[in-house]
């Protein structure tokens, strides 16, 4: 049930008491599916923003197989790899997985890079706008606030306390990595960051610890190349 819509006749019977408790009921049975299964998150209430078409504010993601293969290929293997060309929503998809895992987890710190931090910065823009066009229950229950290069996760009444989860937009290179052991990190187009190898060799002790990397680009020589061809010893 769509917790935005009135609730249909047959349940017109009800006090509203016993609507608002339902509701709730409704609602958190709805967050607690979220929470487990991302691939239905991301169909069901993830948005993006399209900049060629100005007539809507958020349109979802459509529903191609493609995008579901992604999704089920990112939670089955945390080392990936992925191949590209430009309006495939690759970009997308992986922001709103890092931003469920951020949200719904706990204790998360992951890493969204490109070759500037304005881009990187253009990233944690998405994530931001992914959440903010989640239903009010949603946002509710899981607050969090954007500038510039960082959404923080804060639990809901507790505006002060440090961050739950964290997403953190970095410039190419491997110095914020080498400070930082964090949960995850998505490379996007890495195959254009000038030191892509000492940045994948900065984030080898989060990968021992179990952590994520995604490395997302569209075709260029160089180390994201051997990464694909497994040239890389």
């Amino acid at each position: 049930m769509n917790s935005t819509k009135q609730f249909p006749a047959s349940l017109s019977h009800l006090s509203r008491g016993q609507r608002v408790e339902l509701k709730a009921a409704l609602e958190e049975r709805e967050r607690r599916r979220c929470a487990r299964d991302a691939e239905y998150w991301l169909f069901r209430y993830a948005k993006t923003r399209d900049e060629h078409d100005p007539s809507i504010a958020a349109k979802p993601f459509p529903d191609k197989e493609y995008i579901r293969e992604l999704v089920r290929f990112w939670l089955a293997s945390k080392m990936n790899i992925i191949e590209k060309s430009r309006q495939m929503m690759c970009s997308w998809v992986l922001c709103s997985l890092y931003l469920w895992d951020a949200q719904f987890g706990v204790n998360r710190l992951s890493f969204l890079s490109s070759k500037k931090e304005e881009d990187s910065d253009r990233l944690i823009q998405r994530c931001y706008t992914v959440w903010s066009n989640q239903p009010a229950f949603l946002r509710e229950a899981y607050p969090a606030e954007y500038s510039f290069c960082h959404v923080k996760f804060r639990l809901p009444g507790e505006p002060d306390s440090l961050p739950y989860s964290e997403l953190w937009g970095i410039a190419q290179g491997p110095d914020i990595i080498r400070q930082h052991v964090g949960s995850g990190l998505f490379v996007d187009e890495g195959g254009f960051q000038n030191d892509l190898a000492s940045l994948v060799g900065a984030a080898k002790p989060m990968l021992v610890g179990g952590g994520r990397l995604n490395i997302v680009s569209s075709a260029s020589p160089g180390f994201f190349q051997e990464l694909v061809e497994d040239r890389v010893r």
